[in-house]
């Protein structure tokens, strides 16, 4: 989840898809059902391209690991600031399935559920974020 909030933030298309399997489900409000790494990299690389600015910040969560597979909520809030409009703030959980794939464990299905939308005053800066971590 971390890795995933960290490629957002940067706007980094290929660490964001790294955090999915090959067939993975993505499933949004407004959006529906995107399937497949494909299809991930495009509608994520569409969508985080609108924003100068998207950080998620976790809040809390839970997971249940069993074998090779997990399940967990996570809440979080998001601050997004368009390149064309203001700032707004967004307040959500997203319910995950993830696997173990060759060693890693990735995303298998994430569903949004939005809590809460409403703007957010932004009217600072916008700086370039860090590169990668080295890891």
């Amino acid at each position: 989840v971390a890795r995933l909030l960290d490629a957002v933030a940067r706007g980094d298309v290929d660490a964001w898809v790294r955090c999915w399997h090959d067939d993975g489900i993505w499933v949004m409000p407004g959006v529906g059902e995107v399937r497949g790494v494909d299809a991930l990299r495009e509608k994520f690389a569409t969508l985080r391209a609108e924003y100068e600015l998207c950080v998620q910040e976790l809040l809390f969560g839970w997971v249940d690991v069993a074998g090779d597979r997990a399940t967990g909520r996570w809440y979080l809030r998001e601050l997004q600031r368009s390149r064309r409009g203001p700032g707004q703030e967004l307040l959500g959980c997203y319910d995950d399935v993830v696997v173990r794939d060759d060693g890693r464990w990735v995303f298998a299905r994430r569903r949004f559920w939005v809590l809460y939308r409403g703007p957010r005053l932004l009217a600072g800066d916008v700086l370039r974020p860090p590169p990668p971590a080295a890891t």
